[in-house]
C-alpha cells in the first residue's frame, strides 16, 4: 500500500472500534507515522454516540438539528437537562441535582436553583 496516496484509498462509510487509523505523532518535531484504533482515538466517547449531519460543532458551540432525538440526558458544560425524571424531593443535594440542572416531565419543569432548593413550573397548553 506504500505505492498509494491517502486520497487514492477506498473511502470507508462506517467504522468499528477495532478499525485502525493512521496518525502522525509529533508533526512539528520529529514526525513518526503510527496507528491507533477508533476506540482509543475517541477515548471516553461512548461507543453508542452517533454524530451525523444533524449535529454541527463549531469551536465550543454544538448545534442540534430539530430532528435530533435525545433519549435521556443532554449535558453541556454546567447545563444538564434530563428528560422524564421527577425529583424525589425539592432538595437538590439529596436527589443528586447540581445547581442549574433541569429536569422535565410531561407536566412540570424542575430547576435546581441552589444546593438545597428545586423549583418547579407546571406546564400548560397554549
Amino acid at each position: 500500500m506504500a505505492d498509494k496516496k491517502v486520497s487514492q484509498l477506498t473511502a470507508l462509510t462506517t467504522t468499528a472500534a477495532p478499525d485502525l487509523l493512521m496518525i502522525v505523532d509529533d508533526p512539528n518535531g520529529t514526525p513518526v507515522s503510527k496507528k491507533i484504533t477508533v476506540k482509543s482515538f475517541f477515548g471516553s466517547v461512548p461507543s453508542n454516540t452517533v454524530f451525523s449531519a444533524n449535529v454541527t460543532v463549531s469551536g465550543n458551540r454544538v448545534q442540534l438539528a430539530s430532528n435530533v432525538n435525545i433519549t435521556k440526558t443532554l449535558t453541556a458544560n454546567t447545563v444538564k437537562i434530563t428528560f422524564g425524571t421527577t425529583p424525589g424531593s425539592n432538595n437538590a443535594t439529596s436527589v443528586g441535582m447540581a445547581v442549574g440542572e433541569m429536569r422535565f416531565t410531561n407536566t412540570h419543569l424542575y430547576i435546581a436553583v441552589n444546593a438545597t432548593t428545586i423549583k418547579r413550573v407546571a406546564l400548560s397548553t397554549f
